[in-house]
């Protein structure tokens, strides 16, 4: 192992040994932070064999559906997702219980941004039933399957509400507190105006209006921040921080032609990534991940279709462009930027916390000093 200088050393023996670190977990939750890394594949422009996920260096991945023999290759995660359109669970119970029984201890997501119109287009009562019958039924057969509330679009007051209303309806109409293995959330940046543009007013609120975000803060890191404390702060009033937190979908929706080049892309990417891998806060985060906000994220998306113009359809912030003659193509600059991020993680195991890897303002000598390569001690 490298040696530290002396007052690098006295700091981490200071960390290692510090009382108050004693009352946390020993360590964090995984133990590469690679494992907290993934993508959503868009499942029409190919399957996830059909990409070089290998260089992309995730663990887990979601296509927004459920599979009886999933894809994994390299054995990375797949996190099934069970649609409630309007209440209506899909795949129908019948047919889940056979997904179930042939996928002991997945993660089970209920609901895609159930509260959005655009979406699954749940009011809060429809989406509780929903989810009480599937939730019922998952660990009726699999005590150890997690399951995951469905991710709302963002963590605003409107959002948020709603969320209140499932919560506190789901007591009202089961008698118990609402059981939930891990929570979710979408931290996509959009304006909420009914009948405009962006992610509208959640199905069953009267507003017309919410956040009125503008399309230049599509990615706008203090926003993002701002939805996860959010979000966090609702999971602690509401008892739940000793739960994880998922990311299950996020990214650059806005398209090239809209001002937001690969670069500005990126540059949003990296910074996203520093902040979620690094941020703490013992009053709201997750003491069994050494009060890390957030445990894991997927990058939308691996492959997704750039915007077209003429049908408004596609987004922005594919890894991977499926269009190239060479099908399934190849890797973009948002790919390469990706690739460069969880390589540079690769070493790393055991990382102390007083800076993130790739904090701005921290000379490469010193990143390298904090962060203890694993590999050199066997």
């Amino acid at each position: 192992m490298k040696r530290l200088p002396g007052f690098l050393c006295a700091l981490a023996c200071f960390w290692l040994c510090w009382p108050g670190r004693v009352a946390q977990a020993q360590g964090p939750l995984y133990s590469r932070p690679t494992d907290r890394f993934g993508v959503c594949l868009t499942p029409v422009y190919g399957a996830i064999t059909d990409y070089d996920v290998a260089s992309l260096h995730i663990a887990w991945y979601s296509d927004w559906d459920t599979s009886l023999s999933p894809l994994r290759p390299g054995g990375i995660e797949y996190a099934q997702l069970i649609h409630v359109s309007n209440g209506v669970v899909s795949p129908p119970l019948a047919q889940l219980a056979a997904l179930v029984d042939a996928n002991l201890g997945s993660t089970w997501i209920v609901g895609n941004e159930p509260e959005c119109i655009w979406q699954d287009n749940c009011t809060p009562q429809q989406y509780l039933a929903a989810y009480h019958d599937v939730y019922t039924l998952i660990k009726g057969r699999d005590a150890t399957a997690q399951v995951a509330i469905g991710g709302v679009v963002q963590g605003t007051p409107l959002r948020l509400k709603w969320l209140d209303q499932v919560w506190s309806g789901y007591q009202s109409a089961y008698g118990v507190t609402m059981p939930v293995d891990v929570w979710n959330m979408h931290n996509q940046i959009l304006q909420e105006v009914r009948g405009d543009w962006g992610c509208d007013i959640p199905r069953g609120l009267t507003e017309t209006v919410g956040m009125l975000y503008t399309v230049d803060d599509n990615d706008n890191i203090d926003l993002f921040r701002q939805h996860i404390m959010a979000f966090r702060t609702w999971m602690r009033a509401h008892g739940q921080q000793h739960k994880p937190l998922i990311i299950s979908e996020y990214g650059v929706l806005m398209p090239v032609e809209y001002g937001f080049s690969p670069q500005r892309v990126n540059a949003f990417m990296d910074a996203s990534f520093d902040y979620l891998l690094t941020a703490k806060d013992a009053h709201l985060g997750y003491a069994a991940d050494e009060n890390r906000l957030v445990q894991r994220w997927l990058w939308c998306s691996l492959n997704d279709r750039p915007w077209d113009p003429d049908t408004g359809a596609g987004f922005n912030g594919a890894l991977f462009d499926y269009r190239y003659p060479t099908y399934p193509g190849v890797i973009t600059p948002t790919g390469v930027a990706f690739a460069a991020y969880t390589g540079a993680l690769l070493p790393y195991h055991l990382y102390l916390p007083f800076v993130a890897a790739r904090s701005p303002g921290v000379t490469k000598e010193a990143r390298e000093w904090f962060t203890w390569d694993m590999r050199e001690t066997g």
